[in-house]
């Protein structure tokens, strides 16, 4: 593509919000309760509903990716982990599994994932190209699991990546910093959410 306003030209991109859910970013949540420091996702809430609204403003789609586990869904390898040891978030009909500071409107669509990556068995790529999508922003958390693992998987289905530096969140300064660049130089483009903003703008 030419240049970064058409790449996330509104009539072919969407907008990914992942994760954006009680256990993983309240500090009542489970990951909180597991000693994980989200106060990254609570500071960042206001940028990101700016870049929603934005999103909405310029009539590219807004799609909300959530997590949700039960019995179904909880294989031996996953609780084979230490992590989920200890907690089992996000679990289907639960507070916790609710979205956090930011949530869908009528018009957004909604995909429930129940691995790290948005696209493992879920219907998330269908809709993207039943909508025409060539670019995807992706936002939310946690930057170094989830958004990146959907990065990953984005760009080896060939779309265009692009990931906010500034609305998506993980426990540490330096681990958002060098996920970010792992990102940067093999899957996405990284910039800040104003960067985004400013090209819809342009645009209208």
């Amino acid at each position: 593509m030419r240049d970064f306003e058409d790449k996330v030209h509104p009539r072919h991109t969407a907008l990914l919000v992942v994760d954006m859910q009680n256990d993983y970013c309240h500090p009542d949540g489970a990951l909180a309760g597991y000693g994980v420091n989200v106060s990254s996702s609570e500071e960042m809430v206001p940028k990101l509903s700016a870049l929603i609204e934005a999103a909405r403003a310029a009539e590219a789609n807004v799609i909300f990716v959530r997590t949700t586990h039960n019995e179904w869904t909880e294989s031996a390898a996953r609780k084979a982990m230490p992590l989920f040891q200890g907690m089992s978030p996000c679990q289907a009909g639960s507070w916790g599994a609710e979205f956090f500071g930011v949530s869908p409107e009528p018009d957004d669509l909604i995909v429930t994932k129940h691995r790290y990556s948005s696209f493992v068995n879920t219907s998330l790529d269908l809709n993207l190209r039943s909508l025409g999508t060539r670019t995807l922003i992706v936002t939310g958390t946690a930057t170094n699991v989830c958004v990146d693992c959907t990065a990953r998987d984005a760009f080896q289905r060939d779309y265009f990546v692009v990931v906010t530096s500034d609305c998506t969140s993980t426990s540490d300064e330096q681990l958002q910093k060098d996920t970010l660049a792992n990102l940067e130089f093999f899957y996405a483009e990284v910039a800040a959410s104003e960067k985004v903003i400013q090209a819809w703008t342009t645009l209208q």
